[in-house]
């Protein structure tokens, strides 16, 4: 997309009524050799202060790259925005800048990203790494910036930070570098914190401990969080308010009880079915069957019929249905949500 130079370098960023991001209309494409694959068609959503939004969905529904184009790091090429808005404290940083985009990145608007191992430099200690950011983007100087990185490194919990602030990072296990990660995330204080599949590659217990670390961590800043992920039992406890995404579209739009409770898409009830269960000890597990779609031959209608056992003819032709409003507070992409909210 163009983007105007008429902004000032520096705006004052404040959350109008707590609400801090709005996602409108985002759309973006990928331009390969073999053809233009649409990978966001319409997302839109708000994040207001202290409120946790949690994006689910399969890997490849698109919701890795939504964060990628909130924080304007998609790989351009093949990657573009083509359209939509995303607007920080009422800018629309699509609009802005680079200059005004990098003072907001990290500093105002952070994330966490997969893998923490990839993501950290093997070569320097984490102090160093985390340091870097006060560094930068604060002008500190080297001792200066260290001590903030050890304070860090308490915060979020990794026993005696002070000795480890010179480890490397395959000196950590999964759970401290996921830590780690979090450290350099939240190290500038940003309202808005993108955690991208944070608890990935970890075991259970950890995965509670790191996402109560960021519950905690949210409370004490009160900071907007985006979770995104594919498991649904990792945000049940912690997200106020849940998105589906299915081939680059919202499918489903809800509060986490509306969600869990009494679903109202297709495959959002496929998600919560695939999920094990006390009471399904000795049963087999159900699972979605087929594969999300190809995104350069995405099927007409909804894109989700090939494998909804709810699909009827008028599911397979046309425009893919609309994100509209079922019940009060409730918004489904599907012709059926009545029907499946009254089962």
């Amino acid at each position: 997309m163009t983007t105007t130079t008429t902004a000032p370098a520096h705006l004052h960023w404040e959350a109008k009524d707590g609400l801090l991001l709005e996602v409108e209309d985002l759309h973006v494409e990928f331009r390969t050799r073999d053809g233009i694959a649409k990978a966001i068609n319409g997302v839109s959503f708000d994040l207001r202060q202290g409120e946790t939004l949690a994006i689910l969905g399969e890997s490849g529904s698109g919701k890795s790259v939504t964060a990628q184009a909130i924080m304007g790091i998609l790989d351009t090429p093949p990657g573009y925005v083509t359209g939509g808005k995303v607007k920080y404290c009422g800018t629309d940083l699509l609009q802005v800048p680079e200059k005004v985009r990098q003072t907001v990145r990290g500093a105002e608007i952070s994330m966490i990203f997969q893998d923490a191992l990839s993501s950290l430099n093997p070569v320097f200690p984490v102090g160093w790494q985390i340091a870097e950011m006060f560094r930068i983007h604060r002008k500190m100087n080297k001792s200066d910036a260290l001590a903030q990185a050890v304070r860090l490194m308490q915060r979020v919990k990794i026993p005696a930070a002070k000795e480890r602030v010179s480890a490397y990072p395959h000196q950590f296990s999964g759970g401290m570098r996921q830590r780690i990660m979090i450290a350099m995330a939240i190290a500038l204080d940003p309202a808005v914190l993108i955690a991208d599949e944070p608890t990935t590659a970890l075991d259970v217990t950890v995965q509670a401990q790191i996402m109560g670390l960021l519950k905690e961590l949210q409370e004490e800043s009160n900071m907007g969080l985006i979770l995104i992920t594919h498991d649904l039992g990792v945000v049940a406890d912690v997200a106020d308010n849940i998105a589906v995404m299915y081939c680059g579209r919202m499918v489903e739009t809800a509060n986490v009880h509306e969600i869990y409770g009494h679903p109202c898409h297709p495959y959002t009830i496929g998600l919560l079915d695939s999920i094990p269960r006390l009471d399904m000890k000795g049963t087999v597990l159900r699972a979605i069957g087929g594969l999300p779609p190809n995104l350069l031959a995405v099927p007409p209608g909804c894109a989700f019929n090939p494998r909804c056992k709810f699909a009827k003819d008028q599911c397979r032709v046309g425009d893919a249905p609309p994100l509209i409003e079922a019940a009060p507070g409730r918004h489904s992409a599907c012709y059926f949500a009545e029907e499946l909210l009254s089962r």
